[in-house]
């Protein structure tokens, strides 16, 4: 019997062991991450009011990667920066942004819950980010009505030309409408897919109508198969809206790409906290060149930082 007993045990133990191997094996053998992590300040900074020029200068200030800022077209279509359709939430006034011009919009405030205000500012807010200390960049999301796509994408093509701040900015919506119009007039540039919800496996094709350069999706739909699926493809997940600490650390280690939080202090210093240990090579990430990765011209590669 004990002899029995010994030899399970050692049949177990060889299995063991070679269950962790294949592990070890599969995981040092994974597709690497694309690019070095982004810290990205939700909607600016939870310490101003959102979407706000003091917000995105506090972002700057707390040494984000990014502001995340979101636009939508007014009456007399000019955008301006604001996440919902409707004021009451942040003004007290129960009214559209479409229904109202940009006159009549900069005569409201916008409040936090500390209370603090602020104006509504346009999308002329890229020269506040532009000329910021610390040179933040913006992740600009896109809100717009049915309709609205164009103008949406024509205004912000110009502005972000106008100061010059392609190489600082990337654009993303939910609307897959306004990304392929964008990435069809601006190719070069970063522009992404926001996902609500599930996305289900992650199967790119280069025949596609749109290829995200990334996809941005919240907390509760972040899983491992939609993260192996995403390294498979070479596509960096951005993940939102995360502020503790320890789950910034455990997403970044998971293989996120990219961190948004309300508190952009707190997932600017996880962030940097992690860059400081990871190591920085072509084994771990395509491509470690500052910027946004460029794709080669046959589109299977990255082009990588000369040596």
């Amino acid at each position: 019997m004990k002899s029995v007993i010994v030899r399970h045990k050692i049949i177990y133990s060889i299995l063991f062991s070679l269950s962790c191997l294949i592990f070890v094996i599969y995981y040092f053998n994974q597709q690497p991450i694309l690019h070095l992590p982004y810290s990205i300040g939700h909607r600016g900074d939870i310490s101003q009011p959102e979407n706000s020029l003091e917000g995105i200068l506090a972002a700057d200030t707390n040494h984000a990667d990014f502001a995340e800022i979101d636009i939508q077209l007014t009456k007399d279509n000019v955008l301006v920066l604001c996440h919902d359709t409707n004021l009451k939430r942040l003004t007290g006034k129960d009214v559209d942004i479409s229904e109202l011009t940009l006159d009549e919009i900069q005569q409201l405030k916008t409040t936090n819950q500390e209370g603090k205000t602020a104006k509504i500012p346009t999308l002329e807010a890229i020269q506040t980010a532009k000329n910021a200390p610390n040179q933040i960049g913006l992740l600009i999301e896109f809100k717009p009505l049915e309709g609205d796509q164009e103008k949406t994408v024509d205004q912000t093509i110009e502005l972000i030309e106008k100061y010059e701040f392609s190489d600082r900015a990337m654009f993303m919506s939910m609307d897959q409408k306004s990304m392929q119009m964008m990435a069809k007039k601006r190719p070069d540039w970063w522009i992404g897919y926001c996902a609500f919800g599930n996305l289900g496996r992650i199967n790119i094709r280069l025949d596609d109508p749109f290829i995200p350069d990334f996809i941005a999706i919240e907390e509760s739909a972040i899983n491992t198969q939609l993260l192996e699926d995403a390294r498979n493809n070479i596509l960096p997940v951005y993940v939102w809206t995360v502020d503790d600490t320890e789950k910034v650390t455990d997403y970044l280690n998971m293989g996120v790409s990219g961190i948004i939080g309300d508190a952009s202090d707190q997932v600017a210093y996880s962030v940097d906290k992690y860059e400081t240990s990871a190591p920085k090579d072509d084994f771990h990430y395509v491509t470690t060149c500052p910027g946004f990765p460029q794709l080669t011209e046959d589109e299977y590669g990255y082009i990588q930082c000369p040596r």
